[in-house]
């Protein structure tokens, strides 16, 4: 099981999806991207419950939008942050069973690639492959 941060789970994806990889190699960060994105999409239908609960609605209920954002209540917006940042702490746990014994290759792509990358790039590969080097040494 893979646990990562909700607040991590969108940048990783991002990262991801734009890495350069062999076609063998893209197979599997392709079935690990399908992964990752079930959980954001679990993570935008809190994110939509919040917003339910603390956002401003019009007459009909439904929730306010302006210029693309939601608003809120100004007397529950302070909570309406406080349970946002909760959320976004807690881990994600994906599923790897699928792809456990294809993760070394993945590892090695990411690692020999030729792409050079650096800051938030490289933070965010350092981040990635802890994560599927502690993966691998679970079983």
């Amino acid at each position: 099981m893979l646990k990562i941060k909700n607040e991590e789970l969108v940048n990783v994806i991002t990262f991801l999806e734009g890495f350069e990889l062999q076609p063998k190699v893209s197979r599997v960060r392709t079935r690990l991207v399908k992964l990752i994105r079930e959980k954001i999409d679990e993570l935008y239908k809190d994110e939509v419950e919040l917003l339910e609960r603390f956002g401003k609605k019009d007459e009909e209920g439904n929730l306010i939008q302006d210029n693309g954002n939601f608003s809120l209540l100004p007397e529950t917006a302070a909570e309406y942050h406080k349970e946002k940042a909760v959320l976004l702490d807690e881990d994600s746990v994906i599923d790897m069973a699928e792809l456990h014994d294809k993760l070394p290759l993945l590892i090695g792509g990411l690692e020999d690639s030729e792409v050079t990358i650096s800051g938030k790039e490289a933070e965010t590969l350092e981040l990635i492959l802890g994560l599927l080097e502690t993966e691998v040494k679970v079983v």
